[in-house]
């Protein structure tokens, strides 16, 4: 089944209602795609479906830690057909409409279920601090210097390992919750 970076935001705002905040929005889909494990020493999981990114979408560092533009254009995308709406205020509310629903294969929608269980009550700022540890990238100076680089080259770099994880082919045998909205 194919699928794009828009089904993936399209899921997690719908099964949300609302997500308050790009920041929140962002670490949502990159906790989606990777995870922190011991395993005698750090590895960081890279969920795959298909051979491609669980998220399907390319993650850099960036002054808030990991951003994708493909998040931002999928957003914009979801807007722009009325399938969310955008409300600015104190945060920027991204807030489910009507309209379809994401259609994803059944292993990336339990990971995506996973994911916003475990985070989804988390604020932006709070998911940006777990998710610049994870990467190592909590002193600054650091997530300056790989400021821009992709974070599969930064964790090349850092000497952390990386392992793929097919999902087609894991633990997500599940049937998905439905999105609720």
């Amino acid at each position: 089944m194919e699928y794009q970076v828009e089904d993936v935001v399209l899921y997690i705002i719908k099964k949300m209602g609302e997500v308050q905040g790009m920041k929140k929005l962002m670490k949502l889909v990159f906790l989606t795609q990777y995870e922190s494990k011991w395993r005698l020493g750090r590895v960081i999981v890279k969920y795959t479906y298909g051979g491609h990114p669980a998220a399907r979408a390319e993650f850099y560092i960036w002054s808030f830690g990991p951003m994708s533009n493909e998040v931002y254009d999928a957003v914009e995308g979801l807007e722009e057909r009325g399938l969310v709406e955008i409300r600015f205020g104190e945060y920027t509310e991204i807030v489910a409409k009507g309209g379809r629903g994401a259609s994803l294969p059944p292993p990336v929608a339990a990971r995506l279920d996973e994911v916003v269980e475990k985070y989804g009550r988390r604020r932006g700022w709070e998911l940006e601090r777990i998710v610049n540890e994870m990467l190592g990238l909590d002193i600054e100076e650091k997530k300056l210097e790989y400021l821009g680089l992709p974070v599969d080259k930064y964790l090349e770099l850092e000497g952390v390992r990386l392992e793929k994880k097919e999902l087609a082919h894991g633990r997500y045998k599940a049937e998905p919750q439905p999105p609720s909205g």
